[in-house]
């Protein structure tokens, strides 16, 4: 790094957007003004800074799920250290890299805005719930706060300060969990620019989806005590690899699962654009499955093994819906016809790998079925429901659902069990958020999503990214109806990063400013 008397441009809005990604503007508010030292990034340090940023968040994306999914006090607070770190070196790499900033562009930050301001809002709302109320004669900010406070002061004789959050902690740590998401996709959408980033970073997540895939496999067919002790298969034959609940594993093996379909479709889309007949066709695509792509053929396998052997309802559901979803999207309208062998490909994989491990799924369909009344979720689901009728627009506090729902639980026969989520992410985020909150936050999310569709029709070449995007978002958004798996740590970063990717490879390319940085 070097050192000179030089002059230099500034403002305050230079600072704040070269910190925030963003290219400066041509003129400035202030004159020139000279600095002693100013540091600057050699040319060749640059993309070195460049390549260790992106490789960083790699490695938070594909190492978040080996400590139980990241959903432990420890592992989640290392995550968001991590994203942290990222986040003050990328903004350094903005500062002193001597070639400009490297940043959406004004386009695509006009589509982003109203998404990030809702997303926003949604914190500073989240904030107010865990901070101390002014005091009681304070009108309409006493009406706001939890009666259980006033409660709490008068059983212990003691004034408290009133919240809206009955565990302002657990709220606030709420708050820096989605914080880190925020982060994660962020820095996913400035680093998955190019093309070819985009498709490191999706080669990265199916290489994660095999390898966890692989040692669930492992642990399920050889025993639990294999590596990680007793987590990788329950006793009730559900595969759960490194995550404690078959549902969470479930998701994150779909959305990998996504990923290894999108390229796939991605690599046979010039046999489907063949003139040949449907049998030459058929042969081609078999041997291009075992020879040229062999290694993705055979993670196909073992992620949807894997995914099939957690016997999740919701979660192998979601994840076929979403896989055909993207067929749909990603595939232009010829390749779709009858005459096309793409059909034969999938059911093939699929054929195989429902004959190795369906049968656990198959059993658990014909004991239970589809239906909620067969299991606790519609207790909890009405019982919610209840519940949010109490604050609907305050809400309980983010994170407090498990105190927060037990005076509701007087006529629940299983009174000694613990319910520590609803079972659905939308009813829960409505009693801890309130109505108006969770309607920004899922609304902010729907708008990438529509970025990300919009974006299959701009693109005339890479649509399996945008493609994946919305995938995956029907995947989530499906799953979380019956389910929390989106409450995980590592399914939630898996997620922002998959969709600031998606959403970074939204624009066509007349659009997406050059790197300035190659590496």
């Amino acid at each position: 790094m070097t050192h000179a008397l030089t002059y230099r441009r500034i403002s305050i809005t230079n600072v704040v957007v070269n910190l925030a990604g963003f290219s400066p503007p041509a003129t400035s508010l202030f004159s020139y003004i000279p600095w002693t030292c100013k540091a600057s990034m050699p040319l060749s340090f640059a993309p070195y800074a460049f390549r260790q940023i992106f490789w960083g968040i790699l490695a938070v994306i594909l190492l978040a799920p080996l400590p139980l999914g990241s959903n432990r006090p420890l592992p989640a607070a290392l995550l968001l250290a991590a994203t942290g770190i990222l986040l003050i070196a990328w903004s350094a790499h903005q500062a002193f890299a001597s070639t400009g900033p490297e940043g959406p562009d004004k386009t695509r930050f006009k589509s982003l805005a109203l998404p990030l301001v809702l997303y926003g809002l949604t914190l500073i709302w989240i904030l107010v719930q865990s901070a101390p109320l002014p005091a009681p004669d304070a009108g309409m900010f006493n009406s706001w706060a939890s009666p259980l406070w006033g409660e709490a002061s008068a059983a212990l004789g003691v004034p408290l300060s009133a919240h809206i959050s009955i565990v302002p902690s657990a709220t606030y740590a709420g708050t820096m969990q989605l914080m880190a998401y925020a982060g994660i996709f962020w820095l996913a959408l400035l680093l998955t620019r190019d093309p070819a980033r985009a498709a490191q970073a999706r080669l990265a997540i199916i290489a994660a989806g095999s390898v966890y895939s692989l040692y669930g496999l492992f642990a399920f067919f050889g025993g639990e005590d294999w590596l990680l002790g007793n987590i990788g298969a329950r006793p009730d034959a559900s595969l759960t690899s490194s995550f404690i609940n078959r549902n969470s594993f479930a998701t994150f093996a779909g959305l990998t699962l996504l990923a290894a379909v999108s390229l796939f479709l991605e690599r046979i889309r010039h046999l489907l654009g063949l003139e040949r007949p449907l049998r030459r066709k058929a042969a081609l695509l078999i041997e291009h499955m075992i020879f040229q792509s062999g290694w993705l053929t055979g993670a196909l396998l073992a992620i949807m093994l894997a995914l099939l052997l957690t016997t999740s309802r919701g979660g192998i559901l979601a994840s076929f819906f979403a896989l055909g979803a993207l067929v749909l999207l990603q595939l232009p309208r010829r390749t779709r016809a009858p005459g096309q062998p793409i059909g034969f490909a999938i059911l093939i994989i699929v054929g195989i790998a429902v004959i190795a491990g369906g049968g656990n799924f198959i059993d658990r369909l014909e004991r239970q079925g589809l239906s909620l009344e067969t299991d606790l979720r519609t207790t909890l689901f009405t019982t919610t429901t209840s519940a949010i009728q109490t604050a609907p627009l305050t809400g309980t506090g983010l994170g407090a659902y498990e105190l927060a729902i037990e005076p509701y639980r007087a006529n629940d026969p299983n009174i000694f069990a613990l319910w520590e989520k609803a079972h659905n992410t939308y009813l829960e985020n409505a009693m801890e958020l309130g109505l108006i909150a969770t309607l920004t936050l899922n609304l902010s999310i729907l708008l990438l999503a529509r970025i990300a569709f919009r974006g299959i029709g701009a693109r005339k070449r890479h649509k399996s990214f945008p493609a994946l995007g919305v995938a995956a978002t029907l995947l989530v958004g499906l799953h979380a109806l019956v389910d929390f798996s989106l409450q995980i740590p590592a399914v939630a970063v898996l997620y922002a990063f998959m969709m600031g990717l998606a959403v970074a490879q939204s624009a066509p390319a007349r659009q997406r400013a050059a790197s300035p940085i190659q590496a």
